[in-house]
């Protein structure tokens, strides 16, 4: 079978799944996992009269790993993602994201991330983005001050991408309209309030990829930086249908927290994804 042909229907099984499951998910908090693709905007639904989706499946091994396991950042070191994004263009200058990463320690599963973007063009070089991200517990009951613990995170941002066929460079700010999410690892910090950050995704050759996200958390919007991460993605294409992945991420406080704390978090990635 054709490969673009085959790809229409994995993605709509996909991103059907993403809608349904997503009905049923707790609220929580994490962050949208950047990976750089080229998009064919003659796709969009508004042209084609076709729903036609593009993305990947993807399996990750962390190791070495320091990130913790829960919401409530215990438990076991976090072993293994598996997961999968979609990309809808509705029009050439609105895209939808569905975006899932499962966590697991080695053989069971500790947790769901579930990450939707709303991305608008309202210029040549600016887009407004609306988003909704969320973690979800599976085998363990996150609490923080003696209540279940569910971070969520809603928001309304801008970003300003440019680039060409090769690269993308995006400079981005994000507004938490709603959240529980603290800002310091030990979640003694007020809730998060704002990020800003930076994308970077440059085609090096034919068949690799680079994708680059760093993002700084505040508690007060345009306040002073207190927490801050980075993953670094390098994607090889081996073949027609599955790639490599090598990579690394860190997650830190900027300094001491309310708590009296300054943790970090690291980790090392190996893996593949097939994308369609």
């Amino acid at each position: 079978m054709n490969s673009r042909k085959a790809s229409k229907p994995i993605g709509i099984v996909a991103f059907g799944l993403a809608a349904l499951l997503l009905a049923g998910a707790a609220r929580a908090a994490a962050y949208e996992l950047f990976i750089y693709r080229l998009l064919d905007r003659k796709e969009a639904v508004s042209l084609t009269g076709r729903l036609t989706l593009r993305g990947e499946f993807f399996g990750q091994l962390q190791s070495p790993s320091t990130f913790p396991s829960y919401n409530d950042l215990t438990g076991p070191e976090d072993r293994w993602n598996m997961g999968f994004q979609d990309y809808v263009l509705i029009t050439p200058t609105t895209t939808l994201l569905a975006q899932l990463v499962t966590h697991d320690r080695g053989g069971e599963r500790t947790k769901f991330d579930w990450h939707f973007s709303l991305r608008q063009e309202l210029a040549r070089n600016l887009v407004l983005i609306l988003g909704h991200d969320s973690d979800h517990d599976a085998d363990h009951a996150s609490y923080l001050s003696g209540k279940r613990f569910y971070t969520n995170r809603n928001y309304i941002g801008v970003g300003a991408p440019f680039g060409d066929r090769g690269y993308t460079v995006e400079p981005f700010l994000r507004f938490f309209h709603h959240t529980n999410q603290p800002t310091h690892l030990d979640l003694t910090g007020e809730k998060l309030k704002q990020e800003y950050g930076l994308r970077l995704g440059a085609l090096l050759a034919p068949a690799v990829t680079l994708s680059l996200q760093a993002v700084i958390q505040s508690g007060a919007v345009f306040g002073r930086a207190e927490a801050w991460l980075a993953d670094l993605i390098l994607r090889l294409r081996l073949t027609g249908w599955l790639e490599g992945t090598l990579g690394a991420g860190i997650w830190q406080d900027w300094g001491p927290s309310p708590g009296g704390q300054k943790k970090t978090f690291t980790k090392l990635v190996w893996g593949i994804a097939v994308p369609f």
